[in-house]
This record gives structure tokens, C-alpha cells and sequence, in this order.
């Protein structure tokens, strides 16, 4: 399921690349974790990379008609 929103950031880009070339984190992980803070929850884990690849959540093949 696709998240309901899209972030734009405007000039806050530049220091977040620069944070997350320093620490390792993805932009991802930084707006979580500030998101959480400014919320007062615990920030969630999330499994690495594009939720859309993983194989549970990938389109399934379709089956090739047969001509004959």
C-alpha cells in the first residue's frame, strides 16, 4: 500500500543529505525519526529498501494466454 502523502522539503534538502552523508542514515530514516520526536512516539522500525520490491508485495506474473 502507497503511503497518502508526499513531503517537500525546500531548502531543508541540503542539510539532510549532508546529515545522512555523515551518518550513514537514509532520508527516510531522519524524517521518521524526526517526525516521532515531534509526535512523542517511538519511531518505527522499517524493513530496508522500497517496500514496493519486496517479493510479498511485488505484482504477481500473469499467465500467458494460450493460442491454440
Amino acid at each position: 500500500m502507497k503511503d497518502p502523502m508526499s513531503l517537500r522539503l525546500g531548502p531543508l534538502v541540503e542539510p539532510l543529505l549532508k546529515r545522512c552523508e555523515r551518518t550513514g542514515e537514509t532520508p527516510s530514516e531522519v524524517c521518521r525519526l524526526a517526525i516521532a520526536k515531534e509526535l512523542g512516539v517511538d519511531a518505527p522500525e522499517m524493513a530496508p529498501g522500497n517496500v514496493a520490491t519486496l517479493k510479498q508485495f511485488a505484482p504477481k506474473p500473469r499467465r500467458k494466454k494460450s493460442s491454440g
